[in-house]
């Protein structure tokens, strides 16, 4: 099967790594897993023998043709998963289901981003990704990213092992690494409805603006609460990426106006 670059269509050729990945997505006892961008199948036939039900969504029309005929059982999408109504998963309310997949580069972080903010988020997701963004997802204070911290809103992230560009056909120039995310849960009572996510989210999207420059100068259309004057002012001393999740959320609940 031809490459489509449009697609960012790197396909998994080393077969006894594949069996590893899947033995770290079966670790988890998923009942249903949900996989994005299946290609070739070259996981789908691993994770098919061991008796999982597959949801496969592949965008590529002439790869979900070949998958729909060589696992009718199970259910294959033509669809770009950015487009996927996460609807057709209200059909197994009681299933555990994981997401996995071997991820086009371009679009990875959009992809885990519409996972984790899903309410189908609710089992350890696995997903090969490029070695530098997933280092990204994995940095802390003091060398802080804004990926990083609001995917803590979310999940907790963990790197698996690399994986060398030889295990991809066409290879790719930079490493890969097997990433896990694992929900958090109730997240989402940090935020009451006149303190939304998105908010927070536009105001994570300030501090980290300017990386060099302090939060004081990031964040100066904000006006904060007198009552807790003392942290607010250290807090305001440090760059982004000094600061913590904590140290973040502690500066947006002391806000007056912006």
């Amino acid at each position: 099967m031809e490459q489509k670059k449009s697609l960012g269509q790197n396909f998994f050729v080393n077969q006894n790594l594949a069996k590893r990945i899947v033995q770290e997505v079966l670790k988890e006892s998923p009942e249903i897993i949900v996989e994005i961008g299946p290609g070739q199948g070259y996981f789908s036939k691993i994770f098919y023998n061991q008796d999982v039900k597959l949801i496969l969504i592949e965008k590529d029309d002439n790869l979900a043709n070949q998958l729909s005929f060589t696992y009718p059982e199970n259910v294959v999408i033509n669809s770009d998963f950015l487009d996927w109504n996460f609807n057709e998963l209200s059909t197994y309310p009681n299933e555990k289901i994981t997401f996995f997949g071997s991820l086009p580069y371009n679009v990875s972080k959009k992809i885990i981003d519409k996972i984790i903010k899903s309410e189908y988020f609710k089992s350890p997701c696995f997903f090969i990704i490029q070695k530098e963004v997933a280092e990204k997802y994995l940095s802390r204070p003091p060398q802080n990213n804004y990926l990083a911290t609001k995917t803590l809103l979310f999940a907790n992230t963990k790197k698996i092992f690399d994986i060398a560009p030889d295990s991809f056909r066409p290879k790719p120039k930079v490493m890969s690494s097997l990433i896990c995310f694992y929900p958090i849960k109730d997240s989402d009572k940090l935020f009451s409805e006149n303190n939304s996510v998105e908010e927070f989210d536009q105001f994570l999207q300030s501090a980290f603006k300017q990386p060099r420059k302090k939060l004081s100068n990031n964040l100066k259309r904000y006006l904060f609460k007198v009552d807790q004057q003392k942290r607010i002012v250290e807090l305001l001393e440090k760059r982004a990426q000094h600061a913590s999740l904590d140290d973040f959320y502690f500066l947006y609940s002391n806000v007056l106006s912006s």
